[in-house]
């Protein structure tokens, strides 16, 4: 977190302590400005601030079940765990995807385990790593697109929905907070409501019209991240940097030109001795084989590629 830390200028040291001074820790305005300027990241219309990029996920899955019913969910199994576990807290069915020789969605696994029943189909892809997109991107055009963008900050895919990330080694960090990204008032609306405990303001009180829990960004998170934001592009060229470095040395999975650079990933049959010596990662389990998840299902090549996996960290001076 040092590369953050020094870079840090008086007057934003003066913004956040005048949050503390202030004692305006809870929902504040600078949860509001942070949602309005992530519009240029995220190219959506509504992006509402949540306390984790799990809370997000959840309240998704929650407002899918609501207005869909039971979904099919295609998702790969070298992911974090909590998106997967909202989906299935909710009672949608989880198919795992394997994932290509990047690492990404597999599209043609996708195509091949397609259930063609009355449930919605919801895709969940990870970008993971940061890259923006996924190569050969093949859908049936009936689905709705749930991003897990935990890694990157600016998604070019196509998307319904999309999760973000905040914590402090992201590419935007704060100490916590995460984001869903939508063009879909209905969701968003329920979203704001959702995050608040299912509160909505009448007159001097509220009422509570639907489901919800505390899951609102706070105002002493919103502001530092807003001081992230304006260091944004300044990191991404050392991030850039760093990758082009590594890359010039070793056979590192490609990012594209919209990726965040959150890490670079080498495969390679030394992974666990480097993940050893350095003290690496791996980043995710596989989550089919957890004990919780327990599934039968074969995923070739997730289970060729999970051991062979090097995440090296692009967010500080190598």
């Amino acid at each position: 977190m040092k590369v953050f830390e020094t870079k840090f200028l008086t007057e934003d040291l003066d913004s956040i302590n005048k949050v503390i001074q202030t004692g305006q820790l809870g929902f504040g305005t600078n949860v509001i400005d942070f949602e309005t300027q992530f519009k240029s990241f995220s190219d959506k219309l509504f992006n509402i601030a949540t306390n984790s990029a799990s809370a997000a996920a959840f309240m998704i899955f929650a407002y899918l079940k609501e207005k869909y019913g039971v979904c099919d969910v295609y998702t790969p199994s070298l992911a974090f765990t909590s998106p997967a576990w909202a989906a299935k807290h909710f009672g949608h069915n989880i198919i795992w995807i394997d994932v290509n020789d990047n690492l990404l969605f597999d599209c043609n696994d996708y195509l091949q385990k397609r259930i063609y029943e009355d449930r919605k189909a919801v895709l969940m892809p990870i970008l993971y790593g940061g890259v923006s997109n996924i190569d050969n991107w093949k859908i049936k055009g009936d689905e709705l697109i749930v991003v897990d963008s935990a890694h990157c900050v600016t998604p070019t895919i196509n998307y319904d929905f999309a999760f973000f990330s905040f914590h402090p080694y992201k590419p935007i960090c704060s100490s916590d907070g995460g984001m869903i990204s939508t063009n879909y008032k209905e969701a968003s609306d329920y979203f704001q409501s959702y995050r608040n405990f299912g509160r909505y303001n009448v007159n001097d009180t509220y009422d509570i019209n639907q489901e919800g829990f505390k899951f609102y960004m706070n105002n002493l998170n919103a502001t530092i991240a807003l001081v992230s934001i304006k260091k944004y592009f300044e990191n991404l060229e050392l991030r850039q940097k760093n990758f082009i470095l590594l890359k010039n040395q070793y056979n590192m999975l490609d990012h594209d030109n919209r990726s965040s650079y959150y890490f670079g990933t080498l495969i390679t049959e030394e992974a666990g001795l480097i993940n050893k010596k350095y003290n690496l990662a791996r980043h995710y389990p596989m989550l089919h084989k957890t004990s919780y998840f327990n599934s039968n299902v074969v995923l070739n090549n997730t289970e060729k590629l999970h051991s062979k996996i090097v995440n090296l960290p692009l967010w500080t001076h190598l």
